[in-house]
């Protein structure tokens, strides 16, 4: 797993890239993604919410969406906004550091031909769903969240009312032409824009120039989850138990969605305003309607059985990767971790789960839960629903 390089290092990252971080201890983490598949917008946007920004009026549709209250400590901007119930609240964006002009003067190149047209992303040409226009002159820039493989992410206000914390992202498009993922970056995005779900980051639009792609993000405002799990080693029981709840809501309604993630794991997972659980990266995730598919991608740790073997996979592969995580989260290491890839792979192809070298008391609930999603047959795996009804998750679930 990454090292964490600032406090808010992907506070909104979506890692649009093939860049996947490296366990300490694991030597083969990272592994190649899939190719594109057609048509994934026409396919996705029947199941979509409208899109937060009017094409026409330029007022957003659906502003609760957007708006996050001011986090404890965080001290006040010049510039208020009015959340909910008209409670006032406001939120620094921090200082920007010119870093996109820096950037721009010294990185990339103007891409021509076919890559130019298959980059040239505009969510206000949306068939479907457009938003208005932007470009960056719509916004107020702030502090740098983070660096991604081809840019950086900050933090911006839109300039127009309501003013919106959003979190920007930057892809240089002559490094997606140069490492050849000019089709993935496509479906990604087509994928996470008609996503609408309060465990899934928003996309809430996108826009390009010459030389690079902006992605409009929502602001997690808690960061990264990996660095909750980084600094106390593992969650406790009730902790872990929320955050899998939350999960499997999520993944039930991808699923519904034909969407395969394919790549869960703490590194893509960040924390709203309200601590709440967020995915944050579709990097490798697929539109399958078929449900088959046959390519081994995702993260070695999190690899299942029939990935390891070559073996077709649907979405039980989600299943699977939601055990690895629960084990993960109570323990604080991957199941299957070894110190070499060949023996990472021969324990999760004999799906050897061990419990006895843990040094603390572990429930017999989360054991079930995690035995039962650890399956090596897919078929035999927990559903999703099955997993929201388990007593480990509803004895830990708030009370409405």
């Amino acid at each position: 797993m990454a090292s964490v390089n600032s406090v808010t290092r992907q506070i909104a990252a979506l890692e649009i890239s093939n860049k996947k971080p490296t366990t300490a201890g694991s030597t083969a983490r990272p592994l190649s993604k899939q190719p594109s598949q057609p048509n994934v917008a026409k396919l996705l946007t029947k199941f979509a919410a409208p899109n937060p920004f009017n094409s026409v009026t330029n007022k957003p549709l659906n502003p609760s969406s957007l708006r996050n209250p001011t986090p404890s400590g965080v001290p006040s901007s010049s510039s208020s906004r009015t959340i909910g119930h008209g409670q006032t609240s406001s939120l620094d964006i921090g200082r920007y550091d010119g870093g996109l002009e820096l950037d721009n003067e010294k990185r990339g190149e103007v891409v021509y031909g076919e890559a130019a047209e298959e980059l040239a992303l505009d969510s206000s040409t949306s068939r479907k769903s457009p938003t208005r226009e932007w470009t960056l002159h719509d916004f107020d820039m702030g502090r740098p969240l983070g660096k991604g493989k081809f840019g950086r992410v900050y933090m911006v206000r839109t300039k127009q009312e309501p003013k919106y914390i959003l979190a920007l992202k930057t892809l240089y498009k002559s490094e997606i032409v140069q490492n050849r993922v000019e089709k993935q970056i496509r479906r990604e995005i087509e994928i996470q824009q008609n996503l609408r779900h309060p465990n899934v980051l928003r996309l809430y639009g996108y826009f390009h120039d010459e030389k690079r792609i902006f992605l409009m993000l929502e602001f997690a405002g808690k960061g990264e989850l990996y660095k909750q799990l980084s600094k106390y080693g593992r969650f406790s029981e009730r902790r872990s138990s929320r955050y899998i709840d939350q999960m499997a809501d999520a993944l039930i309604y991808l699923h519904g969605k034909h969407v395969i993630h394919r790549d869960i794991k703490p590194e893509n997972l960040l924390l709203g305003i309200n601590g709440e659980l967020k995915i944050g990266d579709f990097g490798w995730s697929v539109h399958a309607p078929g449900n088959r598919r046959k390519t081994m991608c995702g993260t070695l740790d999190y690899l299942p059985p029939e990935m390891v073997e070559g073996r077709e996979h649907n979405e039980k592969v989600d299943h699977w990767a939601l055990g690895v995580l629960t084990y993960e989260f109570v323990i604080g290491k991957a199941p299957f971790e070894e110190g070499s890839q060949s023996q990472t792979y021969r324990r999760i192809a004999r799906v050897d789960l061990r419990f006895d070298q843990v040094n603390f008391q572990l429930s017999d609930e989360v054991k079930d839960v995690i035995k039962r999603l650890l399956q090596y047959e897919p078929e035999k795996r927990i559903a999703l629903k099955d997993v929201q009804k388990h007593p480990w998750i509803v004895k830990y679930r708030p009370t409405q």
